[in-house]
């Protein structure tokens, strides 16, 4: 029973290794700097048109800012998200910067602006028109669409990218920590086969 005790004294220090060294390694301090950070203002809703009729529009403008410390391009998307596609596939929509047109056709048709380069510490006015064509016939009147835009790095998921721009390797440091642990185990288990083994030879002599 002693040995066996000493056994499973082995085995659980290897395993509180196992799973409380990789927190340590991981840990990372709170402070660090934001190498890539995008903002845009406004922030949530940007078009929010009510009791909208046939020659209608509204003009809005988004301002897309570089926080962080490093130069990156910058997508702008769009796509419908649910409401008529019928009224959604008759809205035009008129993109603008400061140097011109970027897009002039039906919001169906517009799917993403080409990549735009934002160096760090810049921003940039985006202008957008939203218009709901005059030949339209009442029947449109009182349907509802709703769409979204999005702004995002190129090369992220999800708008931000990690330090150095570079994902986070999860499967390799998965896969170091388990090397570990099999080496600790590995260690554990001989260590306790070696005494064994030590203990019988001292028997016999």
């Amino acid at each position: 029973m002693k040995k066996h005790g000493q056994l499973l004294l082995v085995l659980l220090i290897s395993f509180l290794i196992i799973f409380l060294f990789p927190s340590f390694l991981g840990a990372s301090p709170t402070t660090e700097n934001k190498e890539i950070d995008i903002s845009t203002s406004p922030h949530k809703v940007f078009f929010n048109l009510q009791n909208i009729k046939p020659g209608d529009h509204s003009t809005k403008e988004m301002t897309i800012s570089n926080n962080g410390e490093q130069d990156f391009i910058y997508i702008f998307s769009q796509r419908f998200l649910n409401g008529s596609t019928k009224l959604y596939d008759e809205i035009l929509l008129k993109v603008n910067d400061a140097d011109g047109t970027l897009f002039d056709g039906k919001l169906k048709d517009f799917e993403k602006l080409e990549g735009r380069e934002l160096k760090s510490g810049e921003s940039e006015v985006l202008i957008f028109e939203v218009e709901m064509p005059y030949e339209l016939g009442n029947e449109f009147q009182g349907l509802a669409t709703e769409f979204q835009f999005k702004v995002y790095v190129e090369g992220t998921l999800g708008g931000i990218l990690p330090v150095d721009n570079k994902l986070p390797d999860t499967a390799s440091n998965m896969y170091n920590y388990l090397l570990l642990g099999v080496a600790l185990l590995l260690g554990g288990g001989s260590l306790y086969y070696f005494q064994r083994r030590k203990k019988l030879a001292l028997k016999k002599d």
